[in-house]
């Protein structure tokens, strides 16, 4: 039963006319013709008497008007409850590493509750792996990462940015002064690292077994944030992505060591399922994202 015909319908039975309703709707007399007879063929019953000229509900007719106008009405308002999705309610799953959401989630999480806040967000820090898992159960809406450049042919990518890691010390160590520093020289140095399995130690590995050296940090964590404020107080080097380090750089106690025989970048993506429904707060944290300096780029700028 299409709404087009129960419109119709409504305008004939108000005006008493096909030629009339024709007119008013902006149809030809026959289509309207056309739409009644359809309705009549669904409903099993003659909804007019067309005497002459003259047009009139039959007691079919007269039963369905109180229908045709509830069912008109709740297409109008689901209608317009549908149109109100774009000022995005309900809840939104993000998927994030740990370093990323401690570097970009304050600036994301203020954007994204400012522009849409009436949507919960819920966010969880995983690994790249758990998050493809989870997207493919359709358990969260969205993940970001960094990671090696992913391919998948089933995910997305709405955000694909270049980060550096680098190798920091604190500014009194007897590196920071120089000007680069051999890759072999690190490995008689105290190190605190992020756990095993994190995208940028396992990179860090590989290029250290490609010239048989190796790094045996006397501690492991998986918070990279808390693992430059360690540095921070002199405890030992580190090795992470750059945008989490620029805002220990301002106080001047960590700084960047040059090491040009390990130059390590990752990706920064955020990607969704293929088959994923984009809702309006999906594509809000989308734009914000592409729009979020960081704190790398917002350091730069204050500078």
């Amino acid at each position: 039963m299409e709404l087009r015909n129960i419109n119709t319908f409504l305008h004939v039975a108000e005006l008493h006319s096909f030629s009339r309703t024709a007119r008013e709707l902006g149809y030809s007399q026959s289509a309207v013709s056309a739409q009644i007879a359809q309705l009549e063929s669904e409903l099993g019953a003659p909804l007019f008497d067309r005497v002459g000229k003259t047009v009139r509900l039959t007691d079919a007719g007269q039963t369905f008007l109180g229908y045709a106008r509830t069912l008109l009405t709740t297409a109008q308002q689901a209608r317009s409850a549908l149109q109100q999705v774009p000022q995005a309610r309900g809840t939104l799953r993000v998927a994030m590493v740990d370093s990323l959401c401690s570097a970009f989630l304050p600036a994301l999480a203020e954007a994204f509750h400012a522009r849409c806040p009436q949507v919960e967000l819920v966010v969880r820090t995983m690994v790249t792996e758990e998050m493809v898992s989870l997207l493919n159960a359709n358990q969260i809406d969205l993940a970001y990462t960094m990671d090696h450049p992913l391919a998948h042919p089933n995910m997305v990518l709405a955000l694909d940015e270049p980060e550096p890691i680098c190798f920091i010390a604190p500014a009194s160590h007897p590196l920071a002064g120089e000007a680069s520093v051999p890759l072999q020289a690190l490995t008689r140095q105290e190190f605190l690292l992020t756990e095993r399995g994190k995208s940028y130690r396992d990179a860090l590995e590989q290029a250290l077994a490609a010239r048989h050296l190796a790094l045996h940090p006397y501690l492991e964590l998986g918070s990279a944030d808390l693992l430059c404020q360690l540095v921070e107080r002199g405890m030992g080097l580190s090795f992470l992505p750059e945008y989490l380090v620029r805002p220990c750089l301002a106080g001047g106690r960590v700084v960047i060591l040059d090491v040009p025989d390990c130059r390590i970048q990752m990706r920064r993506q955020l990607f969704y399922h293929k088959d994923k429904w984009l809702t309006p707060q999906m594509e809000a944290f989308m734009e914000i994202a592409r729009g979020c300096p960081g704190p790398a780029k917002m350091q730069e700028a204050e500078v």
